[in-house]
């Protein structure tokens, strides 16, 4: 057999282009491309394209080593053509280096070397793995310019493209266009609104591409079962799983993950666990699929018993038992959870981040979460909108408002979520003044308020006292911004007239609401009755409260709370009976305090906590002390006695 230097010695050039075709080594191929330097210019320019292409082909399994030499190469090739340009934009683009691939079609254009019907998808490909939208339109008309907007294989990058920058009415009109449709373009259209969970448009496209002849393939399917997981829509994703058995469609690995996710997401854990039992290959991906569905069913423990269980994990099962946690309110398990994580060695994401901050915010852990601020500015040099917003909301739940204000004021991109995080946590610490301007900055940036941004604001109002904006911004709601009003904003508002002292006013609004009210809304006239004194409208209340189900015993405490306050002694008592037959307890009041790094929990008479005796010793010589420098000051004469 020839050796490369014996190869490229031979005087005949097929037997180089066949050994540069058969090449499957980088380091064969860097043998071949020095011993063509050091023979000459003229040797290495008669394969430069064929060198090219080889190190391109290598670059797939090779890495970023074997892209820089193709880029190097043809950096050096002085007139590149069409076919050449070709060839390392794909490479560019299959290398996860979109905006490398978007350079080079600029400079391609700079030289006037036009693209073809096979420069142009990879370019799309680059712009929508890119984010370049208008780099992507910009490609679209020249598509159109040079007629190739109706070669299809342009026209499904296209509407990919589209489609994945959620343009899903412009994709929609160009599918329409199209003349040439293949089940490629289908599958585009119908994933993009499968990712925006639009289940409605995903099945009248599915019915049209089926009247077109048009047979579904696994894509078609998955992207079904998608649109039904995004939407928890279980009547169509069982339509979908009868309509795969009745056709006879093969359930490989990724359509058997596919159902184990949608019949988790739309809650039907033993369908779930079914379809998982049926898989006769399962990865990753499945026993996690299968994690969520049982953290989903809101069962911690069960899905930590899972999560032992699995034979593999990444960070993608470490997230979901972690969120299942903080989800359920377990946020300690949570937090031991991700430094056990950490133990092994697997950096966290910034999903993991943000369910960590939100434990953090949810227990009052500052500590933990300034080192995850710190982890995050150390190594994360662009971190996401969501992640920045879970650290504002940590720090305002932790009671450093200034903090969230300065983190917030800094930040370059906000979203709504960004808005309603920082008003939401002005209106917790009673700054309802500040968390209005806020409001009003929101809305003169553009920002349009949404529900959940209501529901901080009239909070605020509430805790605030300001009944005069509350009442505005509670009309202001639906008639200026479109904002339908739901039962959490009623409770803000029967709580804030309750706290006023407008009863009457609180229980017209309740009449008025267009759907039923709940325990929230009932419990808040309660209070506002014991506050005030009202008695006539407080055994209204509780007749109400009493014939609702899953009255919590905080509630329940209230009301016999008001029973005794106003003497109804008979009815406090067979309350009380009733209370006692349900087993029904109030969930017991939470202080906490951190020392030396480490949040500690109390309660009334807590004796859980490792060193309660040496506290109860240490609050008792308190108590004496105490009492002994309140005797020395009244009665100094006293001392002077026993002297």
């Amino acid at each position: 057999m020839l050796t490369p230097a014996a190869a490229v010695a031979s005087r005949h050039p097929p037997s180089l282009q066949e050994l540069l075709r058969s090449c499957r080594s980088i380091q064969r191929l860097n043998q071949i491309h020095a011993h063509l330097l050091v023979h000459g210019s003229s040797s290495l320019a008669a394969v430069a394209s064929q060198l090219l292409a080889s190190y391109c082909a290598l670059s797939a399994d090779a890495g970023y080593g074997a892209l820089c030499h193709a880029r190097r190469l043809f950096d050096g090739i002085p007139d590149p053509d069409r076919f050449t340009y070709n060839t390392i934009i794909r490479a560019c683009c299959n290398g996860s280096h979109p905006q490398e691939a978007l350079r080079l079609h600029r400079g391609m254009l700079r030289r006037g070397v036009l693209p073809n019907e096979f420069t142009l998808p990879f370019v799309l490909k680059a712009c929508t793995r890119a984010r370049a939208w208008g780099h992507a339109r910009a490609v679209h008309a020249m598509a159109v310019k040079l007629g190739f907007a109706g070669q299809v294989f342009v026209g499904n990058a296209l509407l990919h493209s589209y489609a994945s920058a959620g343009s899903l009415a412009d994709s929609r009109r160009f599918l329409d266009e199209m003349v040439e449709r293949n089940v490629v373009s289908w599958n585009s259209m119908i994933g993009g609104y499968a990712q925006a969970g639009d289940t409605r448009e995903v099945r009248k496209l599915f019915g049209e591409m089926r009247r077109e002849g048009v047979l579904e393939d696994k894509f078609t399917l998955v992207s079904l079962l998608l649109a039904c997981s995004q939407e928890g829509n279980l009547e169509f994703g069982r339509l979908v799983h009868c309509h795969m058995l009745v056709s006879g469609s093969r359930v490989d690995l990724i359509l058997g993950n596919a159902l184990v996710d949608m019949y988790g997401k739309c809650g039907d854990l033993w369908m779930a666990r079914r379809c998982f039992e049926m898989m006769p290959l399962k990865n990753v991906v499945s026993w996690t699929s299968m994690l969520c569905a049982q953290a989903k069913h809101g069962s911690a423990d069960a899905a930590r018993d899972w999560f032992d269980q699995m034979p593999e994990r990444n960070i993608v099962s470490w997230n979901a038992m972690i969120s299942c946690y903080v989800q359920c309110g377990q946020c300690h398990e949570a937090l031991d959870l991700y430094n056990h994580m950490q133990s092994q060695g697997l950096a966290p994401d910034e999903v993991t981040l943000v369910a960590i901050l939100s434990a953090c915010g949810q227990i009052g852990d500052l500590t933990v979460g300034k080192i995850i601020h710190l982890y995050i500015r150390d190594n994360i040099s662009n971190p996401d909108i969501s992640l920045v917003n879970s650290l504002v909301d940590m720090y305002a739940k932790c009671g450093q408002v200034d903090t969230a204000i300065s983190l917030f004021s800094e930040m370059c991109h906000r979203n709504v979520v960004s808005w309603n995080v920082i008003i939401g946590g002005l209106a917790m610490h009673g700054r309802a003044l500040d968390s209005i301007m806020l409001f009003r900055s929101m809305v003169s940036d553009s920002f349009s308020p949404d529900e959940i941004t209501f529901v901080a604001l009239l909070s605020a109002c509430s805790h605030g006292g300001l009944l005069e904006a509350g009442q505005h911004y509670f009309e202001a709601m639906r008639h200026v911004y479109n904002v339908k009003h739901e039962v959490e904003h009623y409770a803000c508002m029967v709580d804030l007239l309750g706290r006023r002292g407008y009863l009457e006013k609180a229980i017209c609004l309740i009449k008025e609401m267009p759907m039923k009210p709940d325990v929230v809304v009932w419990g808040a006239l309660l209070g506002a009755c014991r506050m005030h004194g009202s008695v006539e409208i407080g055994r209204q209340v509780i007749k109400q409260l009493l014939e609702l189900e899953g009255i919590s015993g905080g509630l329940l405490v209230l009301i016999s709370n008001l029973l005794y306050e106003t003497h109804q002694w008979e009815d406090m008592k067979r309350l009380r009976k009733l209370m006692k037959g349900w087993g029904t307890r109030k969930d017991m009041g939470i202080s906490s305090i951190e020392v030396n790094n480490r949040i500690h929990e109390f309660g009334v008479e807590e004796s859980r906590h490792e060193s309660s005796s040496e506290i109860y010793e240490a609050v008792d010589q308190l108590s004496y002390h105490l009492i002994s420098l309140h005797f020395l000051t009244v009665h100094p004469e006293e001392l002077c006695v026993v002297e």
